[in-house]
């Protein structure tokens, strides 16, 4: 009996469960066999400059740029009338302004007058603010003074918008010393205007005074 050609003999071999038979000789592995099978066109079979080598050890991927840390929102300030036992606190406050001679008399004044506002951070007293409703039949702010380790977090800025919905006037004046450019950079971010200034004071050097309109919906 006669052995069949080592091809496909007069009787192909039946195919295998789960595998298609191979039709016009295309090679099952149409990608990686060595047959003569045409090859996708999406599979590149020479190295590109980027690509990694198998004998290569294996690249670290450059590790992702850490995420910049949340900046926490300042907290905001509670601003109330003053309590009887926070006359050295106020009386502290107000003499960075006013220096320490005045500054007790000057916080007995508008204690009277019931016109002082402070601003308070967690029970202690961190800002005040000390304003008249007489001048010129408008409302003038005389003082604000902010503790130095809470500046810049919108400490004044709750107390000038307290002021501003208390006062009786649709005027609102302030004013501080031609030398101070943080008092007056503050001025301008409130929304103030430049409205004169006085000169010939004893300390020297020229008062500038704001001028603030305030909107009808901004008083109480």
């Amino acid at each position: 009996m006669g052995l069949a050609p080592a091809g496909e003999g007069p009787h192909p071999p039946a195919a295998r469960p789960g595998r298609p038979p191979r039709r016009d000789g295309l090679s099952h592995d149409a990608g990686r066999g060595r047959g003569g099978a045409p090859r996708h066109p999406a599979l590149c079979t020479r190295r590109r400059p980027g690509d990694q080598s198998l004998y290569d050890p294996p690249r670290r991927q450059p590790a992702r740029p850490a995420r910049a840390a949340l900046v926490p929102r300042p907290a905001v300030s509670l601003v109330r009338p003053p309590g009887g036992a926070e006359f050295a606190a106020l009386t502290e406050l107000a003499a960075e302004v006013t220096g320490p001679d005045r500054a007790g008399a000057f916080v007995r004044s508008y204690l009277e007058r019931h016109h002082l506002l402070v601003a308070d951070r967690a029970g202690a007293v961190v800002g005040l603010l000390a304003y008249r409703t007489d001048w010129f039949q408008c409302t003038f702010v005389s003082l604000v003074s902010v503790r130095s380790d809470f500046r810049r977090q919108g400490v004044a800025r709750e107390l000038f918008r307290w002021v501003e919905e208390m006062s009786p006037s649709p005027r609102l004046f302030s004013s501080t010393v031609e030398t101070n450019a943080i008092s007056i950079q503050m001025h301008g971010a409130l929304g103030f205007t430049p409205s004169g200034h006085i000169d010939n004071l004893p300390q020297g050097y020229r008062e500038l005074l704001f001028y603030k309109a305030l909107l009808p919906g901004r008083r109480r």
